[in-house]
């Protein structure tokens, strides 16, 4: 749960994907939910995971406690904000879950937004079916694998299911 169907794609993926030269606080927001879309859509189409469902969602606007920790001048405007347009917690799960709950019953009620039988489904706030960006490619999502395998490789870790160690 990020940023499903509402963020933009970061267009600087393969020349900067640390965002080491090219950091704001948009590009690392879009960034993380681009990323999400290509990394979860290259682990659903692995035969080892077929029969897993992977729904990136965009909760919306929930009124949750965020926001309490801060001065008493910024808590206020959130507050109100989150009290005059922020869906409750409950409403939000409910949407979130509504997948899940119907895939016990065969259909998920959504559609992949690739048109393929494969792939990650995109759901937005009201637990309908969304759309990927226009980036989203076969080469994005390479080049995202690979950059990802680089960096957890560094900690020992491999996406092919083996240890670096």
């Amino acid at each position: 749960i990020l940023s499903g169907g509402v963020h933009s794609p970061y267009t600087k993926y393969e020349e900067d994907p640390e965002l080491r030269k090219n950091y704001s606080v948009k590009n690392a927001a879009d960034g993380a939910g681009f990323y999400s879309d290509l990394f979860f859509d290259k682990l659903a189409k692995q035969p080892s995971n077929q029969g897993i469902n992977f729904i990136h969602s965009a909760p919306g606007f929930v009124a949750t406690n965020w926001g309490t920790e801060m001065p008493f001048y910024l808590k206020a405007p959130v507050r109100f904000m989150q009290k005059l347009g922020g869906k409750s917690p409950s409403k939000c799960a409910s949407f979130m879950v509504e997948p899940i709950l119907q895939c016990a019953s065969g259909d998920i009620g959504l559609v992949r937004p690739s048109s393929t039988a494969q792939g990650l489904f995109i759901m937005n706030e009201d637990a309908t079916s969304g759309k990927l960006t226009k980036l989203h490619t076969e080469e994005a999502i390479e080049s995202v694998w690979d950059t990802a395998g680089k960096v957890l490789g560094k900690a020992g870790i491999a996406l092919d299911g083996t240890c670096n160690n």
